[in-house]
C-alpha cells in the first residue's frame, strides 16, 4: 500500500489499490473503501476510449517490457556484424588475407549479403 500512496503523491494522480490474499477471504483496500468507489466511479466516467488509452494486462505488460530488449539485442547484432565486415576489409586492405582462408566460404558470401541489405 505504501508504494501505491508513494505513486499516488509523486506522480499527482488519483489511484487506489484492491488487494486480495489467497490465504484470507478478506481484503485491503487504499485509501478507503469510500476512496476506492470514488476512483472507480471517476473512472467509469471516462469517455470509453479514454479508459483503454493506457491500459495494459500482465501479459501486454510482459510483452512490452521484452519488446525493448530484443530490440536493443537485435541492433547490437547487427553493429557486431558491421564492425566484422569492417575488420575484415581493413585486413584485406593492408594485405592481411589469413582471416579469410579461415572463414569458410558461405560465411564469407553471408556478411557480403548481410552487409548488402538495406537498413
Amino acid at each position: 500500500m505504501k508504494k501505491v500512496h508513494e505513486l499516488s503523491t509523486l506522480c499527482g494522480i488519483t489511484s487506489c489499490a484492491i488487494i486480495y490474499s489467497p490465504y484470507d477471504t478478506s481484503h485491503e483496500v487504499w485509501p478507503s473503501n469510500s476512496g476506492v468507489q470514488r476512483v472507480v466511479s471517476e473512472f467509469r466516467t471516462l469517455p470509453e476510449m479514454d479508459q483503454h488509452k493506457k491500459m495494459v494486462d500482465q501479459e501486454g505488460f510482459l510483452k512490452q517490457r521484452i519488446a525493448k530488449p530484443t530490440e536493443n539485442l537485435r541492433r547490437q547484432r547487427k553493429d557486431n556484424k558491421e564492425l566484422e565486415m569492417t575488420e575484415v576489409m581493413f585486413r584485406c586492405l593492408i594485405g592481411n588475407m589469413e582471416m579469410l582462408k579461415s572463414e569458410s566460404q558461405s560465411e564469407s558470401t553471408t556478411m557480403v549479403y548481410e552487409n548488402d541489405e538495406p537498413s
